[in-house]
């Protein structure tokens, strides 16, 4: 069962950001960042759990979930970062700790490295760090696609599927995620609310950025990920100044689903012994 956080809304940047909050007011923040194409409802497993502990807000990155579209297309990390430092100046927060999932751990990287007094500590998780010429191309044809429409939601919700796909999450999960990934635009005219422009703009590159990422970092892969391997994951750890690296067993890519309470028990295990 997911546990959706309280939804607020804020205009950064001449856009509207939408994001979610659980936990007390007060209490230490924790940034949440999702994935390329994904939304903050991934995070409505994990988030309850490190609630207990801390003020936690999740981010619709713009272009995705039910934040706005940029016109025209700004996408870069550059871009997010920015909203991301107004969105913390708002929520008076000086030094949380960021987590970011994929798309969210580069993006995450990119804060700490250009604006290292607005991050606390950091947590890159199973992020990819540099795209290969196959994904590339994956995001020249995707752009290059019509828009898919639905004429009902059950029909987007019944085409919705992870990438990659190899998961533990339920089918009950994957429904919520694929509910809250569609907006009906016009009567019977239902489109993924994902700004495709955005893959433009989303190749990383992380190697580059990393040596300046100064705060405590934790690097965590799913130990099936074919995203983040081993070499990378080392590697990431070992590149940042104060680096530490975790596998969440049994996971894959999207092991925030996979395995929310392991993964929730690795960051805190760290934030417990990390200086």
């Amino acid at each position: 069962m997911s546990h959706c956080g309280a939804g607020a809304r804020l205009a950064v940047n001449g856009l509207g950001l939408q994001l979610y909050e659980w936990g007390t007011r007060g209490a230490p923040g924790a940034l949440l960042l999702h994935s390329l194409a994904g939304h903050s409802h991934w995070w409505d497993w994990a988030a309850p759990l490190l609630a207990e502990r801390f003020h936690v807000v999740a981010l619709d990155l713009r272009g995705h979930g039910s934040s706005g579209h940029a016109d025209p297309p700004a996408y870069r990390a550059v871009d997010h970062v920015a909203d991301i430092v107004e969105v913390l100046a708002t929520l008076g927060w000086r030094s949380p700790l960021v987590v970011g999932h994929s798309l969210g751990g580069y993006v995450g990287m990119n804060l700490a490295a250009a604006h290292p007094d607005r991050v606390g500590a950091l947590v890159i998780v199973d992020t990819m760090t540099t795209w290969s010429d196959e994904e590339a191309e994956w995001a020249r044809r995707a752009l290059d696609r019509p828009e898919q429409t639905f004429a009902r939601l059950e029909d987007a919700v019944a085409r919705y599927q992870l990438r990659p796909s190899d998961t533990a999450a339920s089918g009950e999960m994957i429904r919520h995620l694929a509910e809250h990934a569609f907006t009906e635009r016009q009567p019977g005219v239902w489109q993924s609310r994902f700004d495709r422009r955005v893959l433009a703009h989303a190749r990383p590159d992380a190697w580059a950025i990393l040596p300046d990422v100064g705060c405590p970092t934790l690097v965590v892969r799913g130990a099936r990920s074919p995203i983040m391997d081993k070499a990378s994951w080392l590697r990431v750890a070992t590149t940042v100044k104060r680096g530490q690296f975790a596998e969440v067993t049994g996971a894959f890519h999207h092991l925030i689903l996979d395995d929310p309470r392991q993964f929730v028990g690795v960051v805190s295990r760290w934030l417990a012994t990390s200086p």
